[in-house]
């Protein structure tokens, strides 16, 4: 282990957390969890999805999402469309409510992110994307690679760490 790249892969990891922990504390404010903005925000932007699509995009588990959509077809907020890709998924589609209440819920998000964005520049917002995007993609590529060849090491279990 190189400690200089566990510090700073640490150090990312911790940021990027709270800035999730910061989103879920405007969240709160506006009656909500953060579940449920990354979903109204995905559906706002891509208007039909599918739970797996929303799961794999915001890397939430699958159940996670499944709950968020049940409760937003209650609330007629969504309609579940047919998939013609898929048979066995539905497409994911803001109602004309949804959209209304997507609008009210997400403008504190955008207000926020235009005062951030504002603060410190679309080119160091543009470089940190870019740069995250980049981290992520090494990321996964190494997690696929371990699993392709199997050189992941044996889970630890309480025997292994009382020695």
């Amino acid at each position: 282990m190189n400690p200089e790249i566990e510090a700073s892969l640490g150090a990312v990891s911790a940021e990027v957390h709270r800035l999730d922990g910061l989103y879920s504390k405007l969240a709160q404010k506006q009656g909500t969890t953060y579940s449920f903005v990354q979903v109204y925000y995905i559906l706002k932007f891509n208007r039909a999805s599918t739970q797996k699509e929303i799961s794999d995009i915001w890397q939430v588990p699958k159940q996670t999402v499944n709950n968020v959509i049940k409760k937003l077809i209650a609330e007629k907020h969504i309609v579940l469309l047919a998939n013609e890709k898929d048979k066995r998924e539905k497409k994911i589609k803001l109602t004309p409510l949804g959209e209304a209440y997507t609008e009210k819920l997400l403008k504190p998000f955008f207000e926020l992110n235009e005062l951030v964005g504002k603060r410190v520049g679309i080119n160091l917002l543009n470089k940190l994307s870019e740069r995250l995007n980049t981290l992520g993609n090494a990321l996964e590529l190494e997690m696929e690679l371990r699993e392709v060849s199997s050189k992941w090491e044996t889970k630890a279990n309480d025997d292994d760490i009382r020695g």
